[in-house]
């Protein structure tokens, strides 16, 4: 014997607003979200120990009194510093592509000899130069206009 409400259960699709068919769909809807955050904020950071974007650096003494920075261009198209503060005088500029990253460049567009050709991830290159006037002074990635930074001599 057939009991006939569960031939007409069996018959009828399932009711896409029941609670049951609404959780497997808001986990995947989650999950989708969660994935495209991840993947646009470069999963929250460059892959190694290098400082955050956005940090203060202050130049290091070096040999002879060259100022010297470190700098890394990060995955998320930013500097691993915004601001560079140093004095008048020789600064050289370690300037590293993190892995996975894209290539960039370290540029002071108002200062000829403040500039790295294009570096591949996982690479490095220096660059050293004299500045003799205090002031602000732009740096940008030429592949990348909105990728900038400031060299403050003060």
């Amino acid at each position: 014997m057939t009991c006939t409400a569960d031939r007409d259960q069996a018959a009828r699709p399932s009711n896409p607003g029941s609670p049951r068919r609404r959780a497997p769909l808001a986990a995947a809807l989650l999950t989708l979200v969660l994935a495209v955050l991840l993947g646009v904020a470069g999963c929250g950071g460059d892959g190694g120990g290098s400082p955050s974007a956005g940090a203060t650096l202050s130049a290091t003494q070096g040999a002879d009194g060259v100022q010297v920075f470190a700098v890394t261009g990060l995955p998320s198209m930013k500097f691993s510093a915004t601001q560079l503060l140093a004095k008048p005088g020789k600064i050289r500029v370690d300037f590293a592509v993190a892995q996975g990253s894209a290539p960039h460049n370290f540029v002071v567009p108002r200062i000829p000899a403040a500039h790295t050709s294009i570096v591949s991830a996982g690479e490095s290159q220096s660059v050293t130069f004299t500045v003799t006037e205090p002031g602000d002074y732009p740096v940008v990635c030429t592949l990348h206009p909105n990728m900038t930074a400031t060299l403050k001599i003060a």
